[in-house]
C-alpha cells in the first residue's frame, strides 16, 4: 500500500512539473513576442523621424508658387458651390410643367379613392391618409413651381388649389343656413362635394399649365379631345381665310 501511494505521489509531482514548465514556456514566448514588437515599432519610429528632416529641407528648397486666392464658404470654393447649387436647382425645376401634369394624375387618383370610399371599398381613415400624402406632394410641387415661376398670382392660385383639396377631408361636414348646427354628409353626397373640389383644383392646374404655353391634357381622352379641337380649329381658320378671299373677289 505504501508503494502505491509513493507511485501516485510521484505521478502527480511529474504532471505538476510538466504543466508548470508548459505555462512558463508560454509566458516567456508571449513576453518575447511583445518585446520584439516593441523593438520593431521603435526602429520604425526612429527611421521615420530620421527621414522627416530631409523632406523638410527639400520642401524649403522648392520655390513657393503663389496661386490666386478665391473666396470660399466653409472650405468650399464659392464659385464651385454656386455652380453645384444652380445645377441642383435646374434639375429640380426644369421639368416642373411635367410635374404639374403628374399632380393632375394624382388628383385623379384621389378622386378614385373617394369613389372607393363611397362604394365601401376604402375606409375613411385610408382615404384621409392618402389625402395627407397628396397634400404633402402638392406642397412640394408649389415650392418647385414658384422657384421656376416666381409669381404672386401663381402663389395665390396654388394656395387656392391646396385649399380645394384640403376640403375633401372626411367626414365632409356642412353647416345649416343659420350656422347654428352641423350635419355630416352621407358618402354619396360627400362624393359630390369631393368631386367638385378636386375638379376645381384640376382647373387651377390647367390654367397654370396653359399660362406657360403647355397643353394640360394628361389622360388619353383629354389628349384625343385636344387633338380633335386642334383639327376643328384649323378647319375653322381655313374656312375663314377662304371666306375672306371670296369676299375680296366679289
Amino acid at each position: 500500500m505504501d508503494w502505491v501511494m509513493i507511485a501516485v505521489i510521484a505521478v502527480v509531482v511529474l504532471l505538476g512539473t510538466v504543466l508548470s514548465a508548459y505555462i512558463i514556456s508560454n509566458t516567456l514566448n508571449n513576453q518575447m513576442g511583445e518585446l520584439y514588437a516593441v523593438l520593431v515599432e521603435r526602429e520604425l519610429r526612429e527611421s521615420s523621424a530620421a527621414s522627416r528632416p530631409k523632406e523638410t529641407k527639400q520642401q524649403k528648397a522648392e520655390p513657393a508658387v503663389e496661386h490666386p486666392k478665391k473666396m470660399s464658404v466653409s472650405g468650399v470654393n464659392e464659385e464651385e458651390l454656386i455652380q453645384k447649387l444652380r445645377k441642383v436647382i435646374d434639375e429640380k425645376v426644369q421639368n416642373v410643367l411635367s410635374e404639374a401634369k403628374r399632380k393632375k394624375e394624382r388628383l385623379g387618383m384621389l378622386l378614385d379613392v373617394a369613389r372607393g370610399y363611397t362604394l365601401g371599398y376604402v375606409s375613411e381613415e385610408e382615404y384621409n391618409a392618402f389625402l395627407m400624402k397628396v397634400l404633402a406632394e402638392l406642397d412640394e410641387f408649389k415650392r418647385l413651381w414658384l422657384a421656376r415661376f416666381p409669381s404672386q398670382r401663381d402663389r395665390e392660385r396654388l394656395n387656392l388649389m391646396m385649399n380645394y383639396v384640403a376640403k375633401t377631408k372626411l367626414p365632409v361636414v356642412v353647416r345649416s343656413k343659420d350656422g347654428k348646427s352641423q350635419m355630416t354628409l352621407p358618402p354619396e353626397e360627400a362624393l359630390i362635394r369631393i368631386t367638385s373640389n378636386i375638379n376645381s383644383a384640376m382647373n387651377i392646374l390647367d390654367e397654370l399649365i396653359e399660362g406657360r404655353g403647355e397643353n394640360p391634357a394628361v389622360t388619353p381622352l383629354e389628349v384625343k379631345l385636344t387633338q380633335e379641337c386642334e383639327k376643328l380649329r384649323a378647319k375653322v381658320e381655313k374656312l375663314e381665310r377662304q371666306l375672306e378671299e371670296y369676299n375680296a373677289l366679289t
